[in-house]
């Protein structure tokens, strides 16, 4: 099952299969290598993030969300971005600016996270 073109999905580093796990409407449609996302958000949940500093196990707490375009490589002037919940509530760029969305996001086979004009 694939989401139209034009549908919202959500996406996240699934760490067990070593690649990026799409979901559509709260339903797992694909694993990708690599994805680009255009006007993307970088939701996160605070519940979530709580549960596993409290308990030490994986859960997917945050993910980033756009309508899925084609793109080959990471543009020149994307900045990269991070996320972990044992360093805070927010995605955030190398220098440690929070970063709530994005016109674009490239999520690369090494499990990076490229952001063009984040905010």
């Amino acid at each position: 099952m694939r989401p139209p073109a034009t549908a919202t999905v959500d996406a996240y580093r699934n760490l067990s299969r070593g690649c990026f796990s799409v979901r559509c409407a709260g339903r797992v449609v694909g694993h990708v290598e690599t994805l680009a996302l255009s006007d993307a958000r970088f939701v996160v949940s605070a519940a979530g993030i709580r549960r596993v500093q409290a308990r030490h196990q994986r859960e997917v707490v945050a993910v980033v969300r756009g309508t899925p375009i084609e793109s080959r490589a990471v543009p020149r002037e994307a900045l990269r971005v991070r996320f972990s919940p044992y360093r805070g509530a927010h995605f955030t760029l190398e220098d440690g600016t929070p970063v709530r969305a994005a016109a674009l996001v490239h999520l690369a086979a090494d499990g990076s996270c490229w952001a063009v004009d984040p905010t």
